[in-house]
């Protein structure tokens, strides 16, 4: 993987009612667009056999994107304060996310950042 380069991410809502889900990522990739228009994001199924328009989220993003993920996940939690969010990298990496400050959203970005590396 180069260098400094988050691969693809895996966003998931946590603790959130199943027939939320779907339309609060919905809310939530809007939230991501806002912040930054360039971030490649894909909603869809995490479980197929639904007939959701599907509530995770993909995203393939470079590190110079990562804090504009950071700040996009912390203007929706702070709107929707009773989710968790699950960022992915794989099987075995994962960032969780429930509340983040202003302050902390340059932390997340270096985690969001680093999450694929190594």
């Amino acid at each position: 993987m180069a260098e400094n380069m988050v691969d693809r991410l895996e966003i998931d809502l946590i603790d959130v009612p199943d027939d939320e889900r779907s339309w609060l990522a919905s809310e939530l990739r809007d939230y991501l667009i806002d912040e930054d228009p360039t971030l490649s994001v894909h909603q869809v199924r995490s479980d197929p056999r639904t007939q959701d328009f599907g509530a995770t989220l993909l995203l393939t993003v470079g590190s110079p994107v990562a804090l504009a993920l950071a700040r996009g996940l912390q203007k929706w939690l702070a709107a929707r304060n009773t989710s968790t969010v699950l960022v992915k990298c794989g099987k075995d990496k994962e960032v969780r996310v429930t509340n983040v400050s202003g302050r902390r959203a340059d932390d997340l970005a270096r985690q969001l950042s680093s999450l694929c590396d190594g």
